[in-house]
């Protein structure tokens, strides 16, 4: 197994509230998908969508965005997740926020091994992004030759006492005014 590689989500694009979370993300290859463990230290946790597929952003929110293979394609993934464990799992098959659509997950999150923490005012989730969740939306996609993704890790709450929004890779607010993830012109590269 190599070495995780840790990602600090501490640019606030769109202004940095009064009292804002500390948040990490750290990812790792696996055989069989993408480890990925999301850390925020926040006060005033929300956690209230309880469905998944909901609107987990209004609550205290960690979301990881990511094309598979940017070398063919522009297709992106997001997974958000609040700290009751509730998941969107969307994707875009062209790479725009028009085509995102969220979609059926239920038989992978078995198989994605949710593990979520919560401690007074520090939460964690972990999950595997199963290659074969990959392969079924992106036909073309070769895990076996997986060197890098082109990703973004985020940390939201449109509905928390301080709403933020941060990125660990920046985005240009006098390009994109108003809070908006699904950039994949804004991800960074992650070499494996």
């Amino acid at each position: 197994m190599m070495k995780s590689k840790i990602f600090h989500i501490n640019n606030y694009p769109w202004g940095r509230p009064e009292i804002f979370p500390i948040s990490l993300a750290e990812i790792n290859l696996l055989d069989d998908g993408i480890s990925v463990r999301l850390v925020s230290d926040e006060q005033n946790i929300r956690a209230t969508i309880t469905e998944d597929n909901g609107p987990v952003c209004k609550d205290s929110c960690l979301e990881f965005f990511f094309c598979p293979s940017p070398d063919i394609s522009r297709a992106y993934f997001n997974i958000e997740i609040n700290p009751l464990g509730t998941m969107y799992v969307g994707f875009s098959d062209d790479g725009t926020r028009a085509a995102s659509k969220p979609i059926e997950f239920y038989e992978f999150k078995h198989s994605m091994n949710v593990n979520v923490k919560r401690e007074d005012s520090h939460w964690e989730v972990s999950y595997i992004v199963p290659f074969d969740l990959i392969k079924e939306f992106i036909l073309d996609f070769n895990y076996q030759n997986l060197r890098c993704i082109k990703a973004n890790f985020y940390k939201c709450g449109d509905e928390t006492l301080y709403p933020h929004y941060a990125v660990w890779n920046n985005i240009d607010s006098n390009i994109v005014a108003e809070p908006d993830f699904h950039l994949p012109d804004y991800f960074g590269w992650i070499y494996f």
